[in-house]
């Protein structure tokens, strides 16, 4: 699950805030920089959420391009790298 955090990074990644927890009423905002509104901010949790997936989903096609490409299976891979 997105974090306010992870959401004021995406839409304030100069910074300039502050937040404690996950609401946009515990924002500090600590200088002049743009800074988001409640509606964008609490819109911003669903694209983090979105962004993780296909970051995710990508790392996954990049792994399986290799293992393709070894000609391998991720078990395989797994006894190769010493894990279980």
């Amino acid at each position: 699950m997105a974090t306010g955090t992870e959401v004021l990074e995406m839409l304030c990644p100069a910074g300039g805030w502050i937040i404690v927890g996950n609401e946009y009423e515990n924002i500090t905002w600590v200088d002049d920089r743009p800074r988001c509104d409640k509606e964008q901010f609490e819109a911003g949790f669903a694209q983090v959420e979105i962004a993780k997936a296909e970051a995710a989903a990508e790392a996954q096609a990049k792994r399986q391009a290799l293992l393709d490409k070894l000609g391998i299976t991720e078990d395989e891979a797994r006894l190769l790298l010493g894990g279980n």
